[in-house]
């Protein structure tokens, strides 16, 4: 039957919806739909989390807790004399850390490595001949891995004995300069998420020579320590060793080393409670967050919970 036949079959006929009424309704089911899409497009889209959590991401630099390994460049892994840690930077890095202390020195003196250049900044720990590897390849380690970790942000640390000038260099050579951030003594610090947007992701302080480059932060002006020549976990006290107790960052110093760092003393320290306990303790009686945590063997222990609990994530 053709829809002609319809009322000649006595059947209604359909009849258009005319009238206000009707106009009300199609707007309405047009709003409906417009509004289902955007919630579908909302629901699409990946919240943003800053160094692991959405949490983090509004939180200035100065309010956040990050992993931190001592002598970083001082592993096991690449062969190392004596190291600090088990495994190289990008292993740490890809595990979690966060900030990492970095000694640079240059291939003189007593015990210099033979196989070592003499003329561009090195990353070793007192001696090159117990280990080392060229700066600018350490910091390009760093810049991979921001480079493939778009909302994390990293800190380095340096124990400098080597010129501001070289120091830069490597980090134009290696890339890095391109992440670094500036920051102003005492000034308030951005939130995660503004680094991250800004591209600005690596923080670099050091003891010597800080200041003569916007990014190339002098360490003692922006934070303060705790003593750091412990022995036993009974010397690891919370007063003020070096900087000023009112800056805004705390580096937590949390290992032993008698003579040097090894893992039977890691063990004694890295574990929770002893680790979280400890930062806590000092947290208190700082009034300040730990911002760096910061321990010889960080794969041995609770350095990540330990964080975790700091940052209340």
């Amino acid at each position: 039957m053709r829809p002609t036949d319809l009322s000649s079959a006595g059947l209604p006929r359909e009849t258009p919806q005319r009238g206000p009424g009707a106009t009300v309704r199609r707007a309405t089911a047009a709003l409906g739909l417009v509004l289902l899409a955007a919630t579908a497009t909302v629901a699409c889209q990946p919240v943003q989390k800053c160094n692991g959590y959405t949490a983090l991401c509004d939180r200035a630099f100065d309010a956040v807790a990050y992993p931190t390994t001592h002598n970083a460049m001082s592993n096991a892994a690449e062969g190392w004399a004596g190291p600090n840690q088990e495994y190289g930077i990008t292993r740490q890095l890809n595990d979690g850390v966060r900030a990492l202390m970095l000694d640079t020195h240059y291939n003189v003196g007593s015990l210099t490595a033979p196989d070592a250049p003499t003329d561009v900044p090195l990353l070793c720990h007192a001696y090159c001949q117990f280990g080392w590897k060229p700066l600018r390849d350490g910091l390009g380690e760093i810049k991979t891995f921001l480079d493939t970790h778009p909302n994390e942000v990293v800190s380095i640390i340096f124990e400098t004995y080597v010129t501001p000038a070289d120091t830069a260099a490597a980090f134009s050579q290696s890339g890095l300069s391109a992440y670094v951030t500036a920051h102003a003594a005492n000034a308030p610090w951005p939130t995660l998420r503004q680094m991250i947007a800004a591209g600005t992701r690596l923080v670099a302080f050091t003891d010597s020579g800080g200041g003569s480059y916007p990014w190339y932060l002098d360490v003692w002006a922006e934070a303060f320590d705790n003593p750091y020549s412990a022995k036993v976990p009974a010397d690891l006290v919370c007063t003020v060793n070096r900087g000023n107790g009112a800056n805004r960052l705390f580096i937590l110093n949390n290992f032993l080393t008698d003579p040097v760092a090894r893992r039977p003393l890691a063990d004694q320290v890295n574990y929770n409670p002893f680790l979280v306990t400890q930062a806590q303790t000092c947290q208190t009686a700082r009034a300040h967050l730990p911002n760096f945590v910061t321990v010889d063997f960080y794969n041995r222990g609770n350095l990540f919970a330990a964080v975790k609990t700091l940052n209340g994530v």
